[in-house]
């Protein structure tokens, strides 16, 4: 018998509908995050707004690759969900949201049909880490702004923790959460969203104007 290893590279799938070009909300997420320390720059190749970007990173890549191949076995599993209802712009921020449903929702009023804003993670975090939801701000920033561009205040998130709580034998664990959201907590994120975007579009401007003046391509 011989056995030779040889190299074999794994490319991202090409995406059905192409993101627009301009500010996405996971990549102003993703900035404001390494910003404040809740992610650490390496896990970023590119920490511009825009989301449409050529990652390289063989990790990174399988990582996304492990995501794309659970997301699209286990909607299956959820045959009242629409798998990524398409794309959705909201005050100049692009957003495409994983899946989307309308279910009966029981309010004070009675029951009402909402829509629902669908949620797939796949995540090498322990889940002793994730005992809080609540604690997961990179997370439930991005389903409050599909919230804000749904026009809902429901959500669900599922999580696969593929090393489970990190005890041996290691195995993978499943959670699901189902959120509801205040209007205001909506509203506030979505603030923080769109000012954090104006101050950097400007800053970015500002900084591209300088590197033309000292070129003097300004005059």
């Amino acid at each position: 018998m011989q056995i030779t290893q040889v190299e074999h590279s794994v490319q991202l799938p090409i995406a059905e509908v192409p993101r627009s070009i301009g500010v996405h909300l996971s990549a102003i997420i993703r900035s404001i995050s390494v910003r404040m320390g809740f992610l650490k720059p390496q896990w970023c190749e590119d920490l511009s707004l825009s989301d449409v970007s050529n990652i390289t990173d063989p990790a990174s890549i399988l990582r996304i690759c492990i995501g794309i191949a659970w997301e699209r076995w286990f909607v299956t599993t959820l045959p009242d969900v629409v798998d990524h209802p398409g794309e959705i712009q909201v005050d100049g921020i692009y957003m495409t949201p994983d899946g989307e449903s309308v279910d009966v929702i029981i309010t004070s009023r009675g029951k009402l049909l909402q829509t629902i804003v669908h949620e797939f993670k796949t995540t090498y975090k322990s889940t002793n880490t994730v005992q809080d939801l609540a604690e997961q701000w990179m997370w439930l920033t991005q389903l409050k702004g599909y919230c804000k561009g749904m026009q809902t205040r429901y959500a669900k998130i599922y999580i696969l923790f593929l090393c489970g709580d990190y005890k041996y034998p290691i195995s993978p664990l499943f959670r699901a959460f189902e959120i509801e959201f205040t209007q205001e907590e909506i509203d506030e994120n979505w603030d923080l969203m769109r000012e954090y975007m104006d101050v950097q579009l400007a800053l970015d401007q500002a900084a591209e104007e300088a590197e033309r003046l000292g070129r003097g391509e300004l005059f």
